[in-house]
């Protein structure tokens, strides 16, 4: 388990490397993160972009804290269920991070959440569990 949370944690990591070619400008206001739209942001910083160092670091420690609290909360539950499972063979940390903001992207509902939300949505539907 803790192999396989490693990778995830890894894979939401890269999201500030696999950013859209068209992504705007990191604004201030990005960095209240309120909504799953404002990660995305973050994470997908062009490296030309004036906040691109700020918003990387940032999007790094919010994405291992949130995949790391989720994690954790779902190992302490009694639930027969989990919110997510891993599989053996994960995509590259590239691909999982281009499809997390490729995923998000396409759902404005998501965009509109919170963004541990949005982290926890994109885990369930990515991994589900059997």
């Amino acid at each position: 388990m803790k192999r396989r949370l490693t990778t995830v944690v890894a894979a939401l990591l890269v999201l500030a490397v696999a950013s859209p070619s068209n992504a705007a400008p990191v604004s201030q206001d990005d960095f209240h993160v309120q909504t799953t739209a404002h990660l995305v942001s973050l994470c997908a910083a062009e490296p030309s972009d004036p906040l691109y160092t700020a918003a990387r670091n940032f999007c790094h420690g919010f994405a291992v804290a949130t995949v790391r609290a989720i994690a954790m909360q779902q190992m302490a539950t009694r639930a027969k269920h989990k919110m997510f499972c891993l599989p053996a063979n994960q995509p590259t940390r590239d691909e999982a991070t281009a499809a997390f903001v490729q995923w998000a992207s396409a759902r404005p509902k998501t965009l509109a959440d919170s963004p541990t939300d949005g982290v926890a949505e994109y885990l369930a539907a990515q991994y589900p569990c059997p």
